[in-house]
């Protein structure tokens, strides 16, 4: 999965970001400086990736701030 959100995180910052550069309580916002419009597109990207629907008005906003939090969700809708 670390793979997948580095790949990710590399094509929307346009920076090399590496699966080693992201931890449990790794803050995939503020850790690699994402804008509002670079979650967006962070979140559009999860849901290609993983295969999952993110309901922004039933997710917390909190769910896309660790990797730890996200990987638990993404974890959870692909149950």
């Amino acid at each position: 999965m670390k793979e997948k959100l580095a790949a990710i995180l590399t094509e929307i910052l346009e920076e090399t970001i590496t699966p080693e550069n992201i931890q449990e309580e790794t803050n995939l916002t503020t850790d690699f400086g994402l804008t509002s419009l670079n979650v967006m597109y962070f979140i559009l990207e999860i849901e290609n990736v993983f295969g999952v629907e993110v309901d922004l008005e039933e997710v917390d906003v909190k769910t896309f701030f660790t990797y730890k939090t996200l990987k638990e969700f993404i974890e959870r809708e692909q149950a």
